[in-house]
């Protein structure tokens, strides 16, 4: 493009002629004469053509964020270390709190394998005369509605004869089982088998309230995060701009990334609808936590400083 000053001289213009610069600026941009003319209706163009200029995908890719292909602790010798001492020293615990108990397991196991062995043979009868099924056919016979109660019950003998002829079987084979392995298995093994069913039956029989095996390391367990979580709690800040995204049909929140676990927690990373800051959101944190469902140590666990 070449400047006033670089024009060529206009043979037909006498040397003490004026130049028009007005002129030579509406020729070279013709919508400066309309910002300029004063016109109420003339238009402006303020976005240069072409649409939006701005960082292209090769520009974009080199101002994003990428996360490490070898997890840190990986790439350090001293993490390394430190996550393989935190692990050894875990899984030792773990044996070493068991081992102490095992002779305590074995002998409450072993009282209750009687009750166990109840729980088991009642199961197995409730579920061959289809126990199951008996509440939809008492409703039916207290509704007086004959057509499903005959139904129901048609269905009751047919799962009634499938599962005796079940029962049946499998009491022979077992028996037959047991027989054999009496009189051909070594002692060895007759005692390893008894003390594994004792262990089972005993299983069974521990109450819901008071397992016989305890954790040795109670982890503090954070719910699973999911998207439908992050929108409700979100949705509960009373943020209009997120309030009216979501009421039009949107999220109010743009995922750029999977929700990912991050410690004892989880991760979400996302934008906010425009005009929405991070402040308006952690000034919240309380509505936040209850719509996340955490407790009074939200912020400690976020990493939030008022």
């Amino acid at each position: 493009m070449k400047h006033e000053a670089d024009r060529e001289p206009d043979p037909d213009r006498r040397e003490d002629e004026v130049a028009d610069l007005g002129a030579f600026r509406s020729e070279r941009n013709p919508s400066a004469e309309k910002a300029t003319s004063g016109d109420p209706e003339a238009v402006i163009n303020v976005d240069r053509p072409g649409g939006p200029t701005g960082p292209g995908l090769l520009g974009r890719i080199r101002g994003a964020r990428r996360r490490p292909v070898i997890p840190a602790w990986a790439r350090s010798r001293q993490e390394f270390k430190a996550a393989g001492k935190g692990l050894f020293a875990y899984t030792w615990h773990i044996t070493a709190y068991h081992s102490v108990r095992t002779p305590w397991y074995a002998a409450r196991l072993a009282l209750q394998a009687p009750t166990g062995a109840a729980r088991f043979v009642g199961g197995a009868l409730q579920w061959v005369a289809d126990a199951e099924g008996e509440p939809l056919r008492q409703a039916a016979a207290t509704s007086g509605d004959v057509g499903d109660y005959l139904s129901l019950s048609r269905q009751r003998d047919r799962r009634v004869r499938w599962r005796a002829v079940v029962m049946v079987a499998a009491s022979v084979v077992g028996l037959a089982t047991a027989l054999s392995m009496y009189i051909l298995a070594p002692s060895w093994l007759l005692a390893l088998c008894g003390s594994v069913a004792t262990m089972a039956m005993g299983w069974l029989g521990q109450p819901a309230d008071a397992p016989v095996i305890q954790r040795a390391v109670e982890i503090p367990k954070a719910q699973k995060l999911t998207s439908d979580i992050v929108l409700r709690a979100l949705g509960s800040l009373g943020i209009g701009a997120i309030n009216q995204a979501q009421s039009k049909g949107g999220s109010g929140f743009t995922f750029t990334a999977p929700i990912t676990r991050d410690g004892a927690g989880w991760r979400a990373e996302g934008d906010l609808p425009y005009g929405v800051t991070v402040t308006d959101v952690i000034d919240k944190r309380d509505r936040l936590a209850s719509g996340l469902r955490l407790s009074a140590s939200f912020e400690k666990w976020a990493g939030i400083d008022r």
